[in-house]
Parts: structure tokens; sequence; C-alpha cells
């Protein structure tokens, strides 16, 4: 039997949201392959916005480039739909409005403070609590949908091989931490980001953002899968990407892993 407290059953979700887009309706499973995968397959029934779909456990659960992401029962792995009506370019800001709403949830919940990693890690203590998956179908213009993914290890076992760099709530705080209120938590933060994103406050996001974070003035390092670049970070710039100042001037950073030096 699945305890209600540990469960994010949808009547226990909506009945504490308030929210004007996110969470309206919430699909829950036990188990699924990749909740992402079947938030696609809502968009392509015409979902409304805002459906979020929740999963004890992911049997397929995959992070960026395609990476396992381990997902075993006690972590909260969800994924929301949104129609964002802004360009592109402006892509980043889905992202981090919702990185931000996960460090917000993770704080009100637990006490506990989180930084944001660029582009998409939530750490605590140095090492990774969560991780988030956007997937944008976009053409020249305008944005089709966005399908954020979003998986942060609650009270779940960590696999061996990622417990000197991965953690959980549950280590943080030594006690059990509920899964539903900490949802319901992140999606009102989330909520209130994204109507102030399709609002074209991007500045908001931004300076929100970096109040999370710690990367400006650090010297990192980036790979992606061709290249290896060095710099200080100077700046995020207005479409969400790093300025790196590197031997060879400065540059804008729209993708690739992090690692600080």
């Amino acid at each position: 039997m699945i305890s209600r407290l540990n469960a994010p059953f949808a009547e226990e979700v909506i009945s504490e949201l308030d929210t004007k887009i996110v969470g309206k309706d919430i699909y829950y499973f036990e188990t699924i392959d990749s909740t992402n995968l079947f938030a696609r397959k809502l968009v392509k029934d015409d979902v409304e916005e805002g459906v979020v779909v929740v999963a004890d456990t992911q049997s397929s659960g995959r992070g960026r480039k395609n990476r396992i992401w381990s997902s075993l029962k006690g972590g909260l792995w969800f994924s929301v739909v949104l129609y964002p009506k802004i360009s592109p370019q402006d892509g980043m800001f889905i992202t981090m409005a919702s990185s931000v709403a996960v460090a917000e949830g993770i704080k009100k919940i637990t006490g506990l403070n989180s930084i944001i990693k660029w582009p998409n890690d939530i750490l605590i203590n140095g090492k990774k609590v969560c991780g988030i998956l956007t997937e944008i179908d976009a053409e020249k213009d305008n944005i089709n949908y966005a399908v954020i993914g979003i998986g942060i290890n609650v009270n779940n076992q960590l696999d061996k091989e990622l417990q000197k760099t991965a953690t959980t709530l549950r280590q943080e705080t030594s006690a059990q931490v509920s899964k539903v209120k900490l949802l319901i938590s992140i999606l009102k933060s989330l909520d209130e980001n994204y109507n102030r994103l399709i609002l074209s406050d991007y500045n908001f996001i931004r300076d929100l953002w970096l109040s999370y974070s710690n990367i400006i003035g650090k010297k990192i390092q980036i790979k992606d899968e061709i290249t290896i670049t060095t710099g200080v970070v100077t700046n995020i710039d207005n479409n969400g990407y790093l300025i790196l100042d590197t031997d060879c001037g400065k540059i804008r950073i729209v993708s690739g892993d992090v690692e600080y030096l």
C-alpha cells in the first residue's frame, strides 16, 4: 500500500493549488517509462497547458544528452506541459524559471539552501539533488510547446556510483520529506514565475535566477560534444546564456556541461 504522505495523488495536489496555469490537471502513475515521453504524447492530443505528469518510478528516465536518469521509488519525478508565447531565442528562461521554482520549493519545505548550477542542475552542499530536462518544439519565430522534466532526489536511495556526486533531501535533513508538499510548493512557484515569463518580464526571471546561483565571477570549464572552453563567467545575457571571459576574449555559451575550477 502506498502512503498518501509520499504518493503525490492528483486530488491531494490539486486541492491545495490556486494556480493560474500550472497544475490544473495532473496525471499520476505508480510507474511509467518516462514522464516526459507521456507528456509529449499528451501534447499530440492537444492537452491543456499546465498539465503535470507525476510518477513514483520511471523505467526509462533520461537527462540531458540522453543520459540515463535513475528514478527509484522515493524520488519526485514529474513533467509539465507549457505552450509559451515567447521567442525560441528566449527558451532558456523556461529552464531558468523552473530551476528557481525547485530551489524555492526546497527552501520552503525543508529550509535547505540550494544553488542553481547552469544550465539545469540544483546542488545542495556541492552535490546534485535535482536535474531539469526542458524539451522544446519550436519553429523559427515561435515555440509550439515545452515539456519540462524535473527529477528530484527526495527520499530515494542513490545508486552507489552516484553517492559521491549526488545527494537526497532525506540525507540533507535526516528526515523523510513529503513529496506532496514539495510538489505543491514547486508548482506554485513555477506558476508565478511562468506568468511573469509570458509577460516578457525576463529581467525578473534573470535576477531571481542569479539570486540562487553563484556562477558570476567563477572560473569554469565548459564541455560540449566538440570543444572544451575555459574562462571566467562575467554575466548572464538577455537570453539567459553565459558570457565567458577567455584567453581569446569574451564569448557566449549557449550549451554545455559546466565544471567549476
